[in-house]
């Protein structure tokens, strides 16, 4: 199999209004898929089997803290077991019949978020690269991961992800399989020495599709990263994103895209420069931009980095930025270390007071950020067609952007909207005390004022849509804008 490569080391290009056609030039070179599916490295896990009773009841304890009983014991692990069998399951009647078990079990729906994380099947996994090419539910994910010499399941561990540049395979490519392994295991050895005390991810660089900005290129990274979590015990608050170049340019677009993940994203020497990127800055309201660009770049305008920093400025957004003279393209090791300082430094909220999210994007998975949820624009105006020049399109977007900005204090809820009918607002109890009513305040008026039970099937339907374990919600209201205002209870208080 051949790859073809559109490059362009610019800003622009990734996409243009359709039809006009791509001018770039294109490059060929070997498959980059590794010929063997075993870890690259000699250590092997040190056991094939997975987590104990014992060891599986230790981490419920670790992720219930204050909230394990230990008269409930002798529930966790068979709770978890049918939290298992609800991921394994394919069919709607079978999720529903694990569902209803659950339900039996007399855990409640926060307990059970709590431990969906978790997994009975994470291996103790040895120091060292491995190569993962597995399906994925629907997806094919192909990436390196590596693990620290401190790494153990019973832990949770940070992730950084790293996207290399394609400058490896264009100047000389390698002339087989393994030399693209080498190059790979090269680059994660150096990346382990570099974070010693994290599980580093390198996605297998597709050079049709690159890093995105199609959804094919993107699900590279971001179900790589969703699948990680299978083997891994990865913190969801300690996520990490980062890449140089073509990598940084793909930080930025992944970062606005899907900001729920990452307590901070590192974009070096690289920009989101299109309208379609820019009007979702507001999404990175709690994920710090660790931002480094040299003013010498004689490949990316520095300006590039500069003007979306002072826009996020202005939108008193945090961002980091370092600005250096003389370096040029490419950051020296001192850079990097102090790029990685920053963005190491930073934990993730997972359930942040303030949210917010601005989009004109169709897809679902692009109108959600933390507890906010767009489901249908006032106004979406007409659609426009973007062509991709690298990967599989076209891109599909609404004329008009649509917005939430939202506050929670309590169980008061107070935001403000803009082009919004249909939304929805996500809830567990860390954020709010289900004994007691929901306030929802939109643009000045009371919407919603009522009770809410946790749901053990709302949970889990939306564990599937975010992803197994990053976040859990046990219940959410949902506001059309269009309808009646909703100021009675419309469920019991939850016990």
């Amino acid at each position: 199999m051949v790859l073809v490569l559109c490059w362009c080391a610019t800003v622009a290009g990734w996409c243009a209004p359709a039809p006009a056609q791509s001018t770039l030039p294109a490059a060929t070179l070997p498959t980059t898929e590794p010929a063997t599916t075993q870890p690259t490295t000699a250590p092997a896990t040190t056991t094939a089997a997975g987590l104990t009773d014992d060891q599986l009841l230790s981490l419920c304890q670790k992720e219930l803290l204050k909230q394990f009983q230990p008269d409930q014991a002798d529930k966790y692990v068979p709770a978890h077991d049918l939290l298992e069998s609800y991921f394994a399951a394919t069919s709607p009647k079978d999720r529903a019949a694990i569902v209803t078990n659950l339900e039996n079990t007399g855990l409640d729906a926060n307990t059970l978020g709590r431990l969906v994380r978790i997994r009975r099947h994470w291996q103790d996994l040895s120091p060292g690269t491995y190569y993962i090419n597995d399906t994925f539910g629907p997806y094919e994910v192909r990436y390196f991961l590596g693990v620290p010499k401190n790494y153990t399941r019973m832990d949770r561990s940070p992730l950084v992800i790293i996207l290399p540049t394609a400058d490896a395979f264009l100047t000389k490519p390698p002339p087989d399989n393994l030399g693209v392994t080498k190059i790979y295991k090269d680059w994660m050895t150096e990346e382990l020495a570099r974070h010693r005390d994290a599980l580093v991810l390198m996605p297998l660089l597709n050079l049709d599709e690159l890093y995105g900005p199609s959804r094919l290129g993107m699900n590279s990274v971001i179900q790589s990263m969703l699948h990680a979590a299978d083997q891994a015990n990865i913190d969801p608050t300690r996520v990490y994103l980062m890449g140089h170049s073509l990598g940084a340019h793909a930080t930025w677009n992944i970062g606005l895209h899907y900001s729920t993940y990452f307590a901070a994203i590192a974009p070096l020497a690289g920009a989101a420069g299109e309208p379609w990127q820019r009007v979702r800055l507001m999404n990175l309201s709690n994920v710090l931009p660790v931002v480094w660009h040299d003013v010498n770049d004689q490949v990316v305008p520095f300006d590039a980095s500069r003007s979306i920093v002072r826009v996020m400025q202005n939108m008193k957004l945090d961002v980091q930025y370092i600005e250096t003279k003389g370096l040029g393209h490419v950051p020296p090791s001192q850079v990097l270390a102090n790029v990685c300082e920053s963005m190491r430094a930073r934990t993730r909220e997972l359930y942040p007071t303030d949210a917010s999210i601005q989009s004109n994007r169709r897809e679902a998975i692009f109108n959600r950020v933390d507890w906010l949820q767009i489901y249908q624009p006032l106004r979406p105006g007409p659609e426009q067609s973007l062509r991709l020049s690298h990967g599989t399109g076209p891109m599909i977007i609404n004329q008009n952007t649509c917005s939430i900005k939202a506050t929670r204090a309590g169980n008061k809820v107070t935001a403000t909207t803009d082009n919004v009918e249909l939304m929805r607002f996500y809830f567990n109890d860390h954020m709010v005390d289900f004994t007691q009513p929901i306030v929802l305040s939109i643009n000045g008026k009371v919407r919603f004022e009522g009770f809410r039970k946790p749901n053990i099937e709302e949970m889990l339907k939306d564990q599937i849509f975010l992803g197994r374990g990053w976040r859990y919600f046990t219940a959410y209201v949902e506001v059309d804008l269009g309808g009646p205002m909703t100021t009675k209870p419309t469920t019991q208080r939850a016990k």
